[in-house]
């Protein structure tokens, strides 16, 4: 009767052992926020893991404006970043289907002097369209950030000068 019992405590604390070794794996980013500063401004980009998932779908962009005049980020002229080529523009998080016209007709994003601009963006190219309906239209589903160099080719502008930062991120999958 000992044995019994003593070899169903072995097998339960060894099912515990395996479970706990076979835990999920999650996708890594190198470096985890990648960071850039010029005399203009700096800026950071952090991939984001889909809520409850293990992989990427968004980035963390901040940009904080060093000078004493305003800045603006150029969102039609900046670009997603795959494997070192261009692969579409992004898109931000609560950007609706409908509200997109609109936000096209106005790409320039002001920054003014010592203030910072935050957002989550992500790939327009690895995004979709909704099916449900939010309070302002149909909203954008995002995708996988793929394995491989995934980045961003920032515009920015500045009394007609244009800053260009290149920043990039290795997204490994377990």
């Amino acid at each position: 009767m000992k044995k019994k019992i003593l070899l169903k405590v072995i097998v339960v604390c060894l099912v515990f052992a395996l479970a706990a070794c076979a835990g999920v794996e999650v996708y890594t980013s190198n470096p985890r926020v990648q960071r850039v500063s010029n005399e203009y401004f700096t800026a950071e980009l952090e991939p984001q893991l889909k809520p409850g998932q293990n992989f990427f779908v968004t980035f963390r962009f901040v940009l904080t404006n060093k000078t004493k005049k305003v800045l603006q980020i150029d969102w039609e002229n900046t670009y997603y970043l795959l494997n070192d080529l261009r692969n579409g523009r992004f898109l931000w998080e609560g950007v609706t289907w409908d509200g997109l016209k609109e936000i096209r007709s106005k790409p320039l994003i002001p920054v003014a002097p010592g203030d910072t601009f935050t957002s989550v963006i992500f790939p327009k190219n690895l995004g979709g369209r909704g099916s449900a309906m939010s309070r302002g239209g149909v909203q954008y589903t995002q995708g996988a950030l793929p394995k491989g160099e995934n980045g961003i080719l920032l515009i920015v502008r500045q009394n007609g000068m244009v800053r260009r930062e290149k920043m990039v991120v290795s997204i490994e999958p377990p």
